[in-house]
């Protein structure tokens, strides 16, 4: 007898589970069909905006390389290109340091990509000339700080403006 109430307590819950279970089901695929862009959209509109990022940096307009490439990045973050494309932007528009952080986050993609090391140090040492100027505006003529701080914004500034010309032997 006591077999018999538990099957037959047993069994309402059943059907109650089954009819829930298939609730669930019917609204999964409804929410599952609601608006969803496919990969191939997600794609082109990735494709479009490298195009219109591009079109801005072959056109220096760099406030857009700035804005386009960023939202490149929030699509694709280990696109190391585009970090190294926002850092020289930010180098173009003097804003020294948000080029060094994008070319740091390049680096972190690709360390071993000798154009953004190279973009990096040159943007290194404008910083470090700004540093300099400003030691030498905070002390006397013949202070030795005043006097080392102008060699070395000397020195900076002709490695900056120098053409290096590298000689290739066979």
């Amino acid at each position: 007898m006591t077999e018999k109430i538990n099957l037959r307590i047993g069994y309402p819950k059943m059907k109650h589970f089954k009819l829930s279970f298939l609730l669930l089901i019917v609204l999964n695929a409804a929410c599952n069909s609601q608006n969803i862009k496919p990969n191939a959209n997600i794609k082109t509109n990735t494709i479009k905006l490298q195009q219109v990022a591009d079109t801005a940096y072959d056109n220096e307009i760099w406030e857009d390389v700035i804005k386009y490439y960023s939202k490149l990045t929030n699509k694709t973050p280990d696109d190391a290109r585009a970090w190294y494309r926002i850092g020289n932007a930010y180098a173009h528009l003097n804003q020294t340091k948000s080029a060094i952080d994008a070319y740091q986050t390049a680096l972190a993609i690709n360390p071993n990509d000798t154009m953004i090391l190279h973009n990096m140090g040159i943007i290194q040492l404008q910083e470090s000339t700004k540093t300099f100027t400003i030691l030498k505006e905070y002390t006397d003529d013949n202070d030795p700080l005043n006097i080392r701080s102008r060699l070395v914004i000397n020195a900076i500034s002709i490695l900056l403006h120098k053409d290096f010309k590298i000689k290739i032997e066979n």
